[in-house]
């Protein structure tokens, strides 16, 4: 027997029938609609029925799922990657949404790297500032889902299609709001907060670790250093500041010999290339070779400050060699940089699928 009010649907999207929930069959959805995901139905032609349809047309859930203007300036950064296939636009509802907030006050806040006061912010501050800017909630959620897939790998899939929505969403919304809006002091600390959990996201939401996403994940790095490096400055005068507070290291400290021994093969290998290919595979070793030796001067988790910044330098014409994986040179390059972030994924979980790129590396080269 049906439950009182309830009826059956079988027009419904394939998002909802994926996620069995109930399907209010407008076009968009209303929870396609509020999750800012494709819906189905807006690629189906329309169902006749003998009945009515008792729902009024809903604007806002229209123009929540139209596409999102593009920039037309060059300093707005290009940094949406191709959405997610029809099938694997499926999230939770609001349900799964508070559990990954509760996750993440409760817990992923403490795997950002930083000292106590900066983390702290990450915890606090920061999701206070996500109530008013959509796009930092869905980066904080995509976090918080990616690391219980982390924790709970029996769960790992349910969490991980969880974590791509809202990091697809939180990529477009940011898109929106610099297309829209001046980067100023008013919406800095959402822009370089987001942008921030976006960087890690990328690194632990990841249909495959493998060469081509990891290049993928450098194409957009590089979009978001731009609002990191412009956002910073106001930054450092906020309610952020902690987390970019560069905190002295200890003159006694001593790098891990693993991290030295890597800084002496990019150091060779900068200085080998330099008098044959004064181009991109040069620069890009030397881009290398600076990363990790900021790293250990400035910085308590050196492999991790090596992995995230030296993508953001490259350049366009070294990841497009890179891509074609012809050039023995670049690839060598490539291959010491995976060899630091298997280092770091020891150490960070949103880096620990990488750890047996460079197998990968030897497979494929």
């Amino acid at each position: 027997m049906p439950r009182l009010g309830s009826k059956k649907s079988r027009s419904g999207c394939i998002q909802c029938k994926a996620r069995r929930v109930k399907c209010d069959e407008i076009r968009p959805c209303g929870n396609c609609a509020r999750y800012n995901v494709e819906c189905s139905l807006l690629s189906t032609p329309p169902v006749t029925s003998n009945r009515a349809s008792p729902h009024p047309s809903r604007s806002n859930a229209a123009s929540s799922a139209s596409p999102a203007p593009s920039s037309a300036t060059s300093a707005s950064p290009h940094v949406i990657r191709p959405p997610l296939s029809q099938g694997e636009n499926v999230t939770g509802g609001w349900m799964e949404d508070l559990e990954l907030m509760h996750h993440y006050t409760a817990h992923s806040y403490l795997t950002m790297p930083g000292v106590e006061t900066a983390r702290q912010t990450w915890g606090y501050a920061v999701p206070q500032e996500a109530f008013k800017y959509r796009f930092l909630m869905h980066s904080i959620l995509a976090f918080a889902a990616n690391h219980l897939a982390h924790i709970h790998p029996s769960r790992s899939h349910h969490f991980h299609l969880l974590g791509s929505t809202h990091q697809t969403a939180s990529i477009k919304g940011l898109n929106e709001e610099i297309s829209n809006h001046e980067m100023a002091a008013i919406n800095a600390h959402a822009l370089f907060a987001g942008a921030s959990l976006i960087s890690l996201n990328a690194f632990a939401d990841t249909d495959g670790h493998n060469l081509n996403a990891l290049i993928d994940i450098f194409a957009l790095l590089r979009g978001l250093h731009t609002i990191l490096g412009t956002t910073e400055p106001l930054i450092r005068k906020g309610p952020f500041a902690d987390i970019v507070r560069q905190i002295p290291v200890p003159s006694e400290h001593k790098p891990p010999p693993l991290l030295s021994a890597f800084l002496v093969d990019i150091q060779a290998l900068s200085t080998g290339l330099r008098p044959l290919y004064p181009d991109d595979r040069c620069n890009a070793a030397e881009l290398l070779r600076e990363a990790l030796q900021n790293g250990i001067e400035n910085s308590t988790y050196p492999a991790l400050r090596a992995v995230m910044t030296w993508p953001m330098n490259i350049d366009t014409e070294y990841l497009e060699l890179l891509r074609a994986r012809t050039d023995q040179d670049v690839v060598g390059v490539f291959r010491q940089y995976c060899r630091i972030m298997e280092y770091a994924g020891t150490e960070w979980w949103f880096l620990s699928g990488w750890r047996n790129i460079s197998q990968q590396f030897l497979l494929h080269s």
